[in-house]
């Protein structure tokens, strides 16, 4: 084989190659961005399972607000850890009038923590608060489920009657 005909097959395969990189990359640029692209990065717990919750997908949103409680009590606001007398200030500083608070605690975790939690969120005036919970779905494996949740209506204090 002459060099004029191995240049001219290298310079073919590399074309090919080029080609084929290309093609890949326009695939992935193009092609519809999955659910788990737009998923927080956080605290694994085990929800609490329920089968009267809905999905709510704005809490996988890179901005929702994301409190979790562990079994052992522990706090984080989205990945770092928070002290309990800290939580009201957080959500203070980061919140927006129309944001839920969505609370992600341990099936296990202590009922006082959590409520220590929706009680900061009452006086931080946040929007609503959704228990986020675990749904015994059928589902297929690798697949991304939605976190479903259910909404809790927070008491707002009146004054008392006057007589």
């Amino acid at each position: 084989m002459s060099w004029l005909e191995t240049n001219y097959l290298a310079r073919t395969k590399q074309t090919v190659w080029s080609a084929a990189f290309l093609a890949v990359v326009t695939i992935m640029l193009t092609a519809p961005r999955s659910a788990a692209q737009g998923m927080q990065e956080g605290i694994n717990v085990e929800l609490a399972p329920t089968t009267s919750a809905v999905p709510v997908p704005d809490a996988d949103n890179r901005d929702a607000l994301i409190i979790t409680v562990t079994e052992s009590g522990k706090l984080y606001f989205g990945i770092d850890a928070v002290a309990p007398d800290s939580v009201v200030e957080r959500l203070t500083d980061r919140r927006s009038r129309t944001q839920n608070l969505y609370i992600k605690a341990d099936a296990r975790a202590p009922y006082a923590s959590v409520v220590k939690v929706v009680d900061a969120a009452r006086v931080a005036g946040v929007a609503g608060v959704i228990l986020l919970t675990a749904q015994p779905k059928a589902s297929q494996s690798g697949a991304l489920v939605s976190p479903d949740g259910i909404e809790i209506e927070l008491a707002r204090r009146t004054p008392p009657a006057t007589k």
